[in-house]
């Protein structure tokens, strides 16, 4: 068996170094590192007494296979995978008359796969924008089919195999998924939270350190979501843990009922009650910054566009990127340009024709390459060259960072410039002046930093990040202004 297992880990390395980065990104495979299957097995293993059948619905090399092999040499194991070449290298290693693999799409043939003791698998990582439309439509048929449930199409591949494969469980089985722990931060994974604190229940989430990636080249943090088929019953609790998995440095239990309340479990451990006077959300709403499709086409230095004949009529300013930018207030000069900064946008409007065009932005756009003139931003303009017109925001924040000390950066901006994806854009609700927006940006920059990042979500490698709702519930403490919502008790928190 060790002699099969060190074969299995130079084939997937292999199979590894003859398969891109980005081909593995999109496919979401991200093979499991033996140590931590075995752990993963070995627990699994011994919260069922007598566990006769194992499926592995996403198998690849068989990792687990391996692991619940040297744990137990006479379970019966049924293996899919889809990958020809890498079920081939699973069926020559461990296939036998007890051990059986089939190439196929799980979704393919899972309801007619009949039920299981136990199921453990690290099913695959792709975002929703990697699969086609069919898919979703065949996988969303199957989930609703198995489970009751359905899935918004945001949901990533894993979703639908958690959802899925549970449902193959005997009564009293066990499932423990290795997954991208954001499942319990975003507004997808709803439908499987209701679903596992509901229809089965949850026996164990372990969080791995977001530090600690459990896959190479694959920028998530990861968590282990241990299931048993039985409804949750009023009084039912789980074990929360985080660290190692064997030897958790954190652990608690918790009613699974008083788990449905909390918004963020991948926070779980930093949890409490942030209910301050106000919420981001009372004050300002918040919008993605303007997307070009293609940045390096669409903004220069003001100069440079200068230099090309195009003139401050046909610009807009926009600020660097935040690695550019460090200054918590943008000044402006006169005619509303920052001062400090010269990046410019090509900002043409969006109903004026090439014909109206100088004729320094006619040959500027004539100059444009194929991709970004068919990208598919622009093509769902009105005109492929027009980008969105936009307000400045008087305050901008930075939504991603590595940074435990400063996640996130709030500016307060009082030049005419706009910013683009690297940013999110506050817009005031109400009527305020300049000094309480000066103040207001003063507050927002004391928001202490570990209510920003639970408020948002973590990746692996220590990638922190916020979006548009998340950052309208996050509270703050002021007392520049009235607040103009309702009390803490009365609001509810968008997420």
């Amino acid at each position: 068996m060790r002699d099969a297992e060190l074969e299995r880990r130079r084939l997937q390395a292999e199979y590894d170094n003859t398969h891109s980065q980005l081909e593995r990104n999109i496919k979401g495979q991200f093979a499991t590192p033996y140590d931590l299957a075995k752990q993963i097995a070995s627990d699994a293993l011994g919260r069922h007494d007598g566990a006769r059948t194992f499926l592995e619905p996403s198998c690849g090399t068989g990792a687990f296979v391996s692991a619940i092999r040297e744990c137990n040499a006479s379970i019966e194991i049924v293996g899919i995978e889809k990958d020809p070449v890498v079920s081939s290298v699973a069926n020559k290693l461990w296939g036998n008359s007890s051990t059986r693999f089939v190439n196929d799409d799980f979704f393919d043939i899972a309801p007619t796969l009949g039920s299981f003791d136990l199921l453990i698998t690290n099913p695959p990582y792709s975002r929703h924008h990697h699969l086609s439309s069919d898919e979703k439509t065949k996988y969303t048929a199957v989930v609703e089919q198995l489970s009751g449930y359905h899935l918004s199409q945001l949901a990533g591949l894993h979703a639908y195999f958690i959802l899925a494969g549970t449902s193959l469980l005997n009564p009293g089985g066990i499932a423990s998924w290795l997954i991208p722990a954001e499942l319990f931060s975003v507004n997808y994974g709803r439908v499987v939270r209701d679903y596992i604190t509901r229809d089965v229940t949850i026996e164990r989430i372990h969080f791995f350190d977001n530090k600690d990636l459990q896959f190479d080249n694959a920028l998530v943090s990861s968590c282990v979501l241990v299931l048993r088929k039985k409804k949750t019953e009023a009084y039912d609790k789980t074990q929360i843990t985080a660290g190692d998995f064997s030897e958790p440095n954190m652990s608690e239990e918790i009613l699974v009922n008083e788990l449905k309340g909390i918004e963020k479990w991948q926070h779980f451990f930093n949890r409490g009650d942030d209910c301050a006077e106000s919420l981001i959300g009372d004050f300002f709403s918040v919008k993605r910054g303007l997307s070009t499709g293609a940045e390096s086409f669409y903004a220069k230095e003001r100069a440079h566009w200068h230099e090309l004949g195009i003139g401050d009529e046909w610009l807009t300013p926009v600020l660097p990127a935040p690695r550019f930018m460090h200054d918590a207030v943008i000044e402006a000069d006169e005619s509303g340009w920052p001062t400090d900064y010269g990046r410019a946008l090509l900002n043409i409007p969006m109903d004026m024709d090439e014909a109206s065009l100088s004729e320094a932005v006619k040959s500027y756009l004539r100059t444009c390459p194929e991709k970004v003139r068919n990208s598919y931003t622009a093509k769902h303009r009105k005109r492929w060259y027009a980008i969105e017109q936009r307000q400045p925001a008087p305050v901008v924040c930075t939504y991603m960072s590595r940074s435990d000390k400063q996640p996130f950066r709030f500016v307060r901006n009082k030049s005419k410039a706009v910013v683009t994806t690297a940013y999110l854009c506050l817009y005031p609700k109400i009527t305020l002046t300049d000094s309480e927006l000066d103040e207001l940006c003063i507050s927002l920059n004391d928001i202490p930093p570990l209510t920003l990042i639970k408020s948002g979500r973590e990746y692996g490698g220590g990638l922190k990040k916020l979006e548009p709702k998340e950052l309208l519930s996050v509270p703050f403490d002021t007392s520049v202004v009235s607040k103009p919502a309702n009390s803490c008790k009365e609001r509810t928190v968008v997420n």
